[in-house]
């Protein structure tokens, strides 16, 4: 049976806590939270806030390169990430890089509004190709899709055109769904890598399959 999750009694995981395949961060104290996603996801899973926020799935956009942070990150957060991985912190005043990033190993889709400077340089530190877009139609990319190197879930909006563009940059097969019964900003109910996965306790059955689809785990 696939793993549910709330944290602080709230369904909307994907807002505490931001993975890959190597290591997740966390930005609350919840035990049970911490044992499931090292189980499920097979990954290290390290407490720290971002620019003093527990919504660490929110502020923080990350791969197996390095994480991606907004310019508010204080500098006991900085050491305490940098000790897990390489950090760039981005001057822009939208300081919730995981909303609007979505991102693997092979590319990153980002805000349509983000200066193309700022694109330049998370596409030198990270490695790979990035591009402005939507997902569903909303520019939070980050919360409109939960993206990992093995598939892709999305807004159930998402367009044909929008569709190509993630399988194109980010290299996966999306595929259209919800979490938590019926919640189109996907990204804040999921929380996933390319070893295993853990949705929002509100997600259904039917919604679980999807996702179980969706990120190559059928």
């Amino acid at each position: 049976m696939p793993e549910t999750l709330l944290i602080h009694g709230n369904p909307l995981i994907g807002l505490y806590v931001r993975a890959s395949d190597d290591i997740a961060f966390i930005g609350v104290r919840d035990e049970r939270a911490r044992r499931t996603i090292e189980r499920e996801l097979e990954v290290k899973v390290v407490r720290t806030t971002v620019s003093g926020s527990e919504l660490v799935g929110a502020m923080m956009a990350l791969n197996s390169s390095g994480a991606v942070v907004g310019r508010y990150l204080r500098e006991k957060e900085l050491n305490r990430i940098r000790r897990e991985i390489d950090v760039l912190v981005v001057d822009i005043e939208i300081n919730c890089m995981g909303n609007v990033v979505a991102l693997n190993d092979r590319g990153a889709i980002v805000h349509p509004d983000i200066k193309e400077e700022v694109l330049w340089e998370i596409r030198d530190f990270l490695g790979v190709e990035v591009v402005k877009g939507t997902i569903g139609g909303v520019k939070t990319v980050g919360m409109s899709s939960a993206v990992t190197n093995s598939g892709a879930l999305v807004n159930p909006n998402s367009t044909e055109w929008e569709m190509e563009r993630i399988a194109e940059v980010l290299e996966v097969e999306p595929v259209r769904g919800t979490v938590n019964f019926g919640s189109e900003m996907v990204g804040t109910g999921v929380v996933a890598n390319s070893k295993g996965y853990v949705a929002g306790r509100d997600t259904t059955g039917f919604e679980l399959g999807v996702i179980e689809e969706a990120l190559g785990f059928i």
